[in-house]
């Protein structure tokens, strides 16, 4: 299977996507330290890392809810909902499972190495799904420039964790 590249050249209305879409992926990464803060400190007030997981996913429920509402996107077929491999409906678990982590290590680790951690984790686990092309990406071979990549993002955390 041929892996799946950027097309540098694929423009919408005169201006490339593949950038916009790499910058609002950059705006998406800013988010993550601030849930972590803003679920951390709800942590700190309940004096409970359950509640507020319980709280930080209900009030997205709640808000993911009421974009759909607005938005008066139409419900999935029930064929669409029922053909979906079971693996797919895990994903909720595993977000908040991520939510428990980050409530738990947050204030010992501090925002940075928190953050760096995170994303040391996440290029590890995207390193496997793209070697193997599991649960739908690409497959995307492991080769000496990625292995280097990953060896130097985990210098990079052992550096901001030990500084």
């Amino acid at each position: 299977m041929e892996a799946a590249k950027p097309n540098p050249t694929a423009n919408r209305s005169g201006v490339n996507m593949f950038y916009i879409n790499c910058f609002l992926a950059v705006l998406a990464g800013t988010l993550i330290p601030l849930q972590a803060g803003i679920n951390s400190k709800l942590r700190e007030y309940l004096s409970s890392p359950y509640y507020a997981t319980l709280i930080s996913v209900t009030v997205s429920l709640i808000a993911v809810g009421l974009f759909c509402l607005i938005a008066r996107l139409p419900l999935p077929a029930q064929t669409t909902i029922t053909s979906a491999p079971a693996w797919a409906w895990t994903g909720g678990i595993v977000g908040v499972i991520y939510i428990f982590m980050v409530l738990l290590l947050a204030h010992k680790l501090g925002a940075t190495a928190l953050i760096a951690g995170i994303i040391g984790g996440q290029m590890i686990c995207s390193l496997i799904l793209d070697q193997f092309g599991l649960i739908g990406f690409a497959q995307h071979p492991l080769n000496p420039g990625r292995i280097v990549g990953i060896v130097l993002l985990i210098a990079g955390v052992a550096l901001i964790q030990k500084y």
